[in-house]
């Protein structure tokens, strides 16, 4: 089955996740948006606001170094939202990449698997003081928990077709002799019924008698007369 933390994401989702990004940096009056995925030790850019002056680029990757202070990436590892009005007046952060690069008030959000682990952040960043009140960030939070739904329908999708692949289906006519039974194939060999199922399917057979089997093979036999009494 697909493994739901490295998932094949479509395209319409990311395009969705754009739109996303896009109309959250219109919303906040705010100069970058952007959605980020945990791929191992780096965030991956996957969707961006299309604005100029974006801190980072579509599908862009962001190592996440020891000792590096990434506005995102303490989101990630926290697994909470982070608020930062102004990181000018903040010993730790004033020394930040996202403030090096002139960002200096952020807001991020977690996003999450439908299964709990950690999938990325939605962040906003602004190259001015900014406390982002008003109904900015439970704004994010809605969309952090959509695009969890957006998972989890991916993740569905993904073991569906998983599935369908271990499936293979029989269609059309199959001859069979009348009188044996056998079976066929498209090179003109004949084949018992059994081995050509489980060549072309993931079927494997058990053999036993059925009643009226049992009954002619053995049915005038004592011990077989005898062996219900």
């Amino acid at each position: 089955m697909a493994d739901p933390h490295k998932l094949r994401i479509p395209d319409i989702a990311v395009l969705k996740w754009r739109n996303i990004a896009e109309l959250l940096a219109q919303v906040a009056a705010v100069p970058a948006a952007t959605i980020n995925v945990v791929e191992e030790n780096y965030l991956r850019v996957i969707g961006v606001s299309q604005g100029p002056g974006a801190p980072f680029q579509q599908d862009e990757r962001v190592e996440m170094k020891p000792g590096l202070r990434i506005y995102c990436s303490a989101v990630v590892q926290a697994r909470e939202k982070l608020i930062i009005p102004d990181a000018t007046k903040s010993e730790f952060w004033k020394e930040s990449e996202g403030a090096k690069a002139g960002f200096v008030a952020y807001v991020g959000v977690p996003v999450f698997h439908p299964d709990g682990d950690i999938f990325g952040s939605i962040c906003l960043f602004d190259r001015k003081p900014n406390t982002f009140e008003g109904p900015i960030v439970r704004l994010m939070e809605e969309f952090s928990e959509i695009i969890t739904g957006h998972l989890s329908i991916i993740t569905k999708n993904l073991q569906l077709e998983d599935t369908l692949k271990e499936v293979r289906t029989l269609q059309g006519l199959i001859p069979i002799c009348a009188n044996c039974k056998k079976i066929r194939d498209d090179k003109g060999f004949w084949q018992k019924v059994e081995v050509y199922l489980e060549e072309r399917s993931n079927a494997r057979f058990t053999h036993g008698l059925c009643e009226d089997c049992i009954q002619k093979l053995y049915g005038k036999e004592k011990w077989f007369k005898e062996k219900d009494k």
